[in-house]
């Protein structure tokens, strides 16, 4: 039997009820919260085999103990009560569970609790942990997740790639077309350690960072990856399996053409020749360097649009044929004023980066 505020009970049912499965699985209950009560806290634990999300909040524990609830339904009742009021829930009966609150009272059938299957089945031997401020960890996810695969022809590419040695953390995703990487410098010196991480559970990590100014704890095994975030929030998931690129020697070390532009010009005008490619499926458009400007160029049945952009270059003039998308979405993820574009042929593959960087 427990006594808590709504507010806290709607908030982290909000936060845990996102790891229960979409889809129905045979043999697994599909929408069971595993609520524990002791001393003075409440936890909520859900997963869909996949990820794990576990949330806690201060209660008035009068009877210790487990059960496991219908967590949708008890989130939709439980959202739907007047802030402030204090909720009450206990169980009497062996197959109900009661939630009152003010003089209301509702009624929910219980799941059996072995029908419960953690996501680790115990304690997990993690080979390395450290902190790191949320606005970073979040900063790495934005800056990578949008490149990662979203088809399941190799799922290793439908995650993000955690490399840490030593005191460098380089976190990367692809998707056969296009590759981001971004650069962490670590607190201290690591044991090397390579995890792919799903993007899913990197998405729903920095939805639930809600204090940019506070820190996280990243821990790192063999088979998992998990996350603290604040005091009351635990996210732990299965790393994804296969080899992952060496994405390492795909980066060119020399360049016959370099370029610096101002990276929301070119953002704008990428975004106007998008309006032309807006129906054609490979979205390309044409872009043609020569004497210090930058014309971008799209043409369809409808019409025709060119912008020009004053940008520094250094090496050979070029013309290349870009995927309009791909390269916003760059941009769109790039701190800094300019960014840089190295580049060898107009075929080979090219680096965006910012300056600042």
């Amino acid at each position: 039997k427990i006594i808590c505020d709504v507010l806290d009970l709607t908030d982290a049912l909000a936060k845990v009820t996102r790891a229960l499965p979409s889809k129905v699985m045979i043999g697994v209950n599909n929408d069971g919260i595993k609520m524990s009560a002791y001393g003075d806290k409440v936890t909520l634990t859900a997963n869909d085999m996949e990820y794990e999300i576990e949330n806690s909040i201060r209660a008035v524990v009068q009877e210790e103990g487990e059960v496991l609830i219908p967590g949708k339904y008890m989130y939709e009742i439980v959202k739907r009560i007047d802030s402030g009021a204090q909720v009450d829930i206990y169980s009497i009966e062996e197959d109900i569970i009661h939630i009152k609150y003010m003089d209301n009272e509702a009624q929910l059938s219980k799941f059996r609790l072995e029908d419960f299957v953690p996501l680790t089945g115990g304690e997990e031997d993690y080979e390395i942990s450290f902190n790191i401020p949320q606005k970073d960890l979040k900063r790495l996810i934005e800056k990578t997740s949008f490149s990662a695969a979203t088809d399941d022809s190799r799922p290793q590419f439908k995650g993000c790639l955690f490399d840490i040695k030593g005191s460098d953390m380089n976190v990367v995703a692809l998707d056969g077309y296009r590759m981001a990487v971004a650069s962490y410098k670590l607190p201290a010196e690591y044991d090397a350690i390579q995890a792919v991480v799903p993007v899913k559970t990197l998405n729903e990590v920095a939805r639930m960072m809600e204090n940019e100014e506070d820190s996280t704890t990243l821990y790192f095994s063999s088979k998992r990856f998990s996350v603290c975030i604040g005091e009351h929030t635990k996210v732990t998931s299965n790393l994804l399996s296969g080899k992952f690129l060496d994405y390492a020697r795909t980066i060119p070390s020399a360049y016959e053409t370099k370029l610096t532009v101002n990276s929301k010009q070119l953002l704008v005008s990428l975004d106007r020749a998008a309006v032309m490619t807006r129906y054609d499926k490979s979205s390309m458009v044409k872009v043609e360097v020569k004497d210090g400007i930058m014309n971008v160029r799209a043409s369809s049945s409808i019409g025709e649009i060119s912008d020009m952009i004053k940008i520094y270059s250094k090496g050979k003039d070029v013309v290349l044929l870009l995927n309009c998308k791909f390269i916003i979405d760059v941009l769109k993820n790039c701190d800094g004023e300019f960014v840089n574009m190295s580049l060898n042929s107009p075929t080979a593959p090219f680096i965006i980066e910012p300056v600042n960087e």
